[in-house]
């Protein structure tokens, strides 16, 4: 089984022949969240900003911590095994997770450096150009900035995941033995345990709910909500679920969901909103639908989308209002360029998925480096 991670690495061929619970469905709720990412990211630049019109979309924080609830389910599920039974060396796994990621995020960051001076020497210096200086891109070149170091967010804003994600692999490395196989009772009370003492954390030292922390506080939110993802994997492994059952948990989830988002916050409704998204990924990993050059397609290119729409929001609505002030445009028309940016952005996560980071993360896998050759 090829890995399959927060990195949105395949883990299947789309020409498997034998669907496998978790193959179509977990490729399917990653793109969602990724696209939920992308509205929450360009709603405010809507004519009407989405969450005035649909609430749910001043709730950015639940597709960044399925993201990271999913990034947890499916490393356990991928790797778990191999790194109990010392199948993969823990260096080797963390070498192979880091070369995943940083190909592609650096080559996404320098495009996005070459358009900010670009922009600057012609005369159109970005909004918000405090978002793009010289300290904050070094960090995000390094992928340290999710980390605490940086206290705001810049240039290539939701990589800071993939920043904590790496502290969280490598955390992983070293608690999944204690994880891997106990009984349900005993990973029900470490999942309780993990948040509980996240939240008590996060109300002390950040005085903040833990679900939607602010940047600097990046690793208190990333790792117990990974380490949930982990044991949310080992609790359900075994589960399987008719696509009746998966339609009806999933239809449940959500409606409960949408309801407690309509309440007022508070660290109870909070952590019932996490175990609902863990119901979701559940659930999803647990049905078995025909898995498809589709499927597979958004599996991939929800890592592309999660990874690129930053810039090409940056570029697009950029220049939205500059075509909306020269040929006055009217509320339809301003709609329709909106929602072109959003396409644009789906289509260009698409084409950067087959022509950039498959074959970067085909070339780099080969590496003798990469491979454990050496």
């Amino acid at each position: 089984m090829k890995p399959f991670s927060f990195a949105f690495e395949s883990i299947h061929h789309a020409a498997t022949a034998q669907p496998r619970a978790g193959g179509a469905s977990l490729d399917v709720l990653r793109f969602m969240a990724a696209s939920f990412i992308l509205l929450f990211h360009y709603g405010s630049t809507a004519p009407v900003a989405l969450s005035t019109l649909f609430p749910v979309f001043s709730q950015g924080w639940l597709a960044t911590d399925s993201f990271l609830l999913l990034s947890g389910y499916i490393l356990s599920r991928a790797y778990g095994s191999r790194l109990v039974t010392s199948h993969m060396r823990r260096s080797h796994f963390l070498l192979r997770r880091f070369a995943r990621l940083w190909p592609s995020h650096i080559l996404v960051l320098l495009t996005f450096g070459v358009f900010v001076l670009a922009a600057s020497a012609a005369g159109f210096a970005p909004n918000h150009v405090e978002k793009y200086g010289l300290v904050d891109f070094i960090a995000q070149a390094f992928m340290v900035h999710g980390w605490g170091i940086m206290h705001a967010e810049a240039w290539n804003t939701p990589t800071w995941t993939l920043s904590a994600l790496l502290v969280c692999y490598a955390l992983f490395s070293f608690y999944v033995p204690l994880v891997y196989k106990r009984s349900l009772p005993v990973m029900l009370a470490m999942s309780a345990g993990v948040l509980l003492v996240a939240h008590l954390l996060a109300l002390t030292l950040a005085h903040h709910p833990l679900v939607d922390l602010p940047f600097a506080w990046g690793l208190l939110r990333a790792i117990p909500l990974f380490m949930l993802g982990n044991l949310i994997e080992r609790m359900t492994a075994d589960l399987r679920l008719s696509k009746t059952a998966f339609w009806f948990s999933l239809a449940g989830a959500f409606a409960g969901i949408s309801l407690l988002c309509q309440l007022p916050r508070n660290p109870y409704s909070d952590s019932v909103i996490v175990l609902l998204l863990g119901t979701v990924l559940a659930v999803s990993g647990g049905v078995t639908f025909h898995e498809t050059y589709v499927t597979h397609r958004m599996g991939r290119a929800s890592f592309a989308l999660f990874l690129t729409h930053s810039l090409v929001g940056a570029i697009w609505f950029g220049i939205s209002p500059n075509l909306i002030d020269r040929f006055s445009l009217g509320i339809p028309a301003q709609w329709g360029l909106w929602g072109s940016g959003v396409v644009v952005a789906i289509v260009t996560a698409f084409l950067f998925d087959a022509l950039v980071d498959k074959p970067l993360s085909q070339w780099v896998s080969k590496r003798p480096f990469i491979k454990g050759d050496i």
